[in-house]
């Protein structure tokens, strides 16, 4: 990107050729610069939309997998919370009110998490009702507390149209790095921790603990 008048940026694809001149001996350079701003535009307007969920405006399984294995393979600052959040019961919004009912209450849960979360955590959607939010941590406390505001913020009721449904979350935690240092992995462990907080009557969390 470049610019001409140092605030507004446009895209411009510069091709270069060198070539060794017999007639002086030297080696010279024929350069050949194009405008390409609209196109390049259009290219990462399709890829966003390629890694966005159409319904929630977050990033789809793939995407989210994607970004979170290339955070965890760099030089990471600190540690990482992985949490798998599930929809408790949420077959029975659709079954009692219908898929609209149901599309809206997804909605309004991706809202509410999107004000919880911080503007830099990974929010993807990798089910009909399941999310994963991936964020920095100061330690294995500070990832419960999150967990608890979050379960806090989602027991709330849904009402629209005259429908209303009460609706809470389970939540699965597995830690990086200690848990693992790809998102398989920690999958893998937090979906583990989900499925705990389920046996426990869910609307809750449980961190990952590694069995001896």
């Amino acid at each position: 990107m470049i610019t001409e008048n140092g605030s507004d940026y446009f895209w411009m694809r510069i091709d270069a050729y060198i070539f060794y001149s017999e007639a002086d001996k030297s080696v010279h350079m024929f350069t050949y610069r194009k405008n390409i701003d609209e196109e390049k535009r259009k290219e990462l307007e399709t890829q966003r939309k390629a890694s966005t969920d159409e319904m929630t405006g977050v990033y789809t399984k793939k995407a989210t997998e994607r970004i979170i294995d290339g955070v965890l393979c760099g030089k990471l600052q600190g540690s990482y919370s992985f949490f798998i959040i599930d929809i408790d019961n949420f077959k029975q919004a659709n079954d009692l009110h219908g898929h609209i009912f149901g599309d809206y209450c997804i909605r309004e849960f991706v809202e509410r998490l999107k004000k919880f979360c911080r503007e830099d955590d990974i929010i993807g959607r990798i089910g009909g009702d399941e999310f994963v939010v991936f964020g920095t941590i100061s330690d294995e406390e500070g990832a419960r507390r999150k967990a608890a505001r979050l379960c806090q913020k989602l027991d709330t009721i849904c009402e629209d149209s005259g429908s209303c449904w009460k609706m809470s979350v389970s939540v699965g935690i597995a830690l990086a790095p200690q848990h693992g240092r790809s998102f398989a992995k920690l999958y893998e462990k937090a979906d583990k921790a989900l499925y705990q907080t389920k046996d426990k009557g869910k609307n809750g969390y449980t961190v990952y603990e590694e069995k001896e």
